[in-house]
């Protein structure tokens, strides 16, 4: 038996309490138990690997995660082993394909002189001499070199008070980058049967940079 006593103080001194006892104590009380066999086991995954050729070791290739974490080498056993460039090595990339630009009326382009071209400065000068009852339509070539750092879409047409023997392809397109080729167009002239002098201004313009590029063309049908 292994009383307990607890004095509390009280007005009149120290006087005992009740005492708590008892005679059921037990002691060692599960000093018995052991863990039943294999019933226990660590849920830790441990950060080493297995001895070789221990069957707990993962089955490995060495391909296995060669493509990293991007998914790619599920996506080429998806479609054939090919990574998704299939056909990319079949494009020029020195050749501008697939880009179509608005029309000259969605720019809001004007062939107007400008004040260049007032001046008499002109970026080429064409002249044509033909019979005036000839069917024969004449061409000739005029080439605009690039002064843009980037690829420029361009428009070409001739002035409202040009000749309307005069006519000009491509009338738009895009221009090639400073350094680049020179853009060519192919001004025809075409006779009206009347004998005398003509006249035509043909404008390149860049809308996007503010340039513009203004060509001379006679005629002298006879």
């Amino acid at each position: 038996m292994h009383p307990i006593f607890f004095l509390l103080a009280g007005r009149g001194g120290l006087a005992p309490t009740t005492s708590l006892c008892s005679d059921n104590v037990k002691y060692d009380v599960g000093s018995g138990w052991k863990p039943q066999e294999g019933g226990m086991q660590s849920t830790d995954t441990p950060d080493f690997f297995y001895e070789d050729g221990d069957s707990r070791n993962p089955s490995v290739d060495f391909t296995d995660g060669i493509m990293g974490s991007t998914g790619l080498d599920k996506l080429r056993s998806q479609s054939g082993n090919d990574p998704g460039v299939a056909g990319a090595l079949d494009v020029d990339p020195t050749k501008i394909g697939g880009y179509q630009a608005a029309s000259a009326a969605a720019k809001g382009v004007k062939f107007e002189l400008d004040v260049q071209a007032q001046m008499g400065r002109f970026a080429d000068e064409i002249a044509f001499s033909m019979p005036a009852a000839s069917d024969q339509s004449r061409i000739s070539d005029v080439f605009i070199k690039p002064v843009c750092m980037a690829y420029e879409d361009f428009y070409a047409g001739f002035t409202a008070d040009s000749a309307s023997c005069f006519s000009v392809e491509p009338t738009e397109g895009r221009m090639d980058r400073r350094g680049g080729e020179p853009t060519m167009l192919t001004i025809e002239c075409k006779p009206d049967g009347k004998p005398g002098s003509k006249l035509g201004y043909l404008c390149v313009v860049l809308p996007d940079e503010g340039e513009q590029f203004t060509v001379k063309v006679t005629a002298d049908f006879v």
